[in-house]
């Protein structure tokens, strides 16, 4: 799958960036560290169609525009406003764009070679169950066999209304 993996390069410049900004405000490097340690920066265009990206520390999601580094969605607390001024850095929001642009184009090809398969092989196995002629409600009543049973019900008809003559 084309996803939406974690985006490596990214999340390490996004720790650093925050370390290194609440470090200066408030001083202790060592919690920062620990604190980021499994912040994920990723991409899903299947959730949101507008160019963006995910970042996630612990519990808190969030999701930033990357037009305007505008939060759409969720919230990380206090970090919010510096995703916001680490997303608008050009580098980053170039780069952002680049690989939301990959990462769309890949999902997009994944999920039309998905339908593609899932209508031939839909189309094989109505062609198949029309051969042997399956019923395909999903009910797993085969047609053949309700064919047969009404044949017997009109041979067991027949053969009451010859006893009835007879008598």
């Amino acid at each position: 799958m084309a996803k939406i993996n974690s985006l490596a390069r990214f999340e390490n410049s996004l720790k650093e960036f925050l370390i290194n900004a609440l470090t200066d405000k408030y001083g202790d490097a060592v919690f920062y560290s620990h604190r980021y340690h499994n912040l994920k920066v990723y991409i899903d265009p299947r959730r949101t169609t507008e160019p963006h990206f995910y970042v996630s520390i612990g519990i808190s999601e969030a999701c930033f525009s990357l037009s305007n580094g505008k939060l759409l969605n969720g919230s990380l607390g206090d970090e919010d406003n510096y995703v916001k001024r680490w997303s608008e850095r050009t580098n980053i929001n170039k780069e952002l764009k680049k690989q939301w642009q990959m990462i769309r184009d890949a999902v997009e090809a994944e999920d039309s070679g998905f339908r593609k398969c899932t209508d031939e092989s839909t189309e094989r196995r109505t062609n198949r169950a029309n051969s042997l002629q399956v019923d395909m409600t999903g009910t797993g009543i085969d047609k053949t066999k309700k064919q047969e049973i009404q044949r017997k019900k009109e041979r067991f008809a027949s053969y009451n209304n010859d006893e009835d003559i007879e008598n």
